[in-house]
């Protein structure tokens, strides 16, 4: 028996699993201001650097020490559990975030919200709970078509929209917002399209 035989195997990553990983761990830089509450009660306030699903760098002027624990609240995303893993620099600290992977799915989600709010000019449903997929958009197709769209859901690469409108056909070059992408997808009252397919810029506002 050869060794190669004997060798143990890398497990093969899907690539909707490898594509899921990335996202979950896509770092965005945002500065966000946060309340934070240590494992002593110790109240102090917080601006984050940057934030992904499994992380956030933040500055403070308290003096944290590596293995506090915390408790955050921060403005976009909501309450975070986590501790300080690691000191940076000076009131600059890394945390890592305590959570199931369900919270840090939904952080995800908050975050691809971020990134994509003001690319694709979204307007907030103030009467539901903010979420990825939450919102109002103008999709602009063909000569000078305009349509009014719900946002179903979203992702850094993809947009999936409700209208009432005529749908673009299948292939065509959009303008969702800031963004091109390329009409992929028609379902029952919509549409998707896909941020990497497109030939033409956006159309300007």
């Amino acid at each position: 028996m050869s060794l190669q035989e004997i060798a143990p195997k890398r497990p093969i990553l899907r690539r909707k699993q490898v594509d899921h990983e990335r996202r979950l761990h896509r770092r965005v830089a945002c500065s966000i201001g946060a309340r934070g509450l240590t494992g002593q009660g110790v109240e102090f306030e917080a601006q984050t650097i940057d934030i992904c699903a499994g992380g956030i760098r933040m500055i403070t002027d308290k003096d944290l020490q590596v293995g506090d624990t915390l408790v955050l609240y921060i403005r976009e995303i909501g309450r975070v559990e986590g501790a300080v893993i690691r000191r940076l620099e000076e009131n600059h600290f890394a945390v890592v975030i305590q959570a199931p992977r369900r919270k840090r799915e939904k952080i995800a989600d908050q975050l691809t919200w971020l990134i994509n709010r003001d690319q694709l000019q979204l307007e907030e449903e103030r009467s539901a709970e903010r979420r990825a997929g939450s919102g109002q958009v103008i999709v602009s197709f063909g000569t000078n078509m305009k349509i009014a769209c719900s946002v179903i859901d979203m992702s850094l690469f993809g947009v999936a929209l409700r209208t009432n409108g005529p749908r673009p056909q299948l292939g065509v070059d959009v303008s969702v917002g800031d963004r091109a992408g390329r009409c992929v997808r028609f379902f029952d009252g919509g549409f998707a399209v896909d941020f990497r397919k497109h030939s033409t810029p956006p159309s300007p506002s």
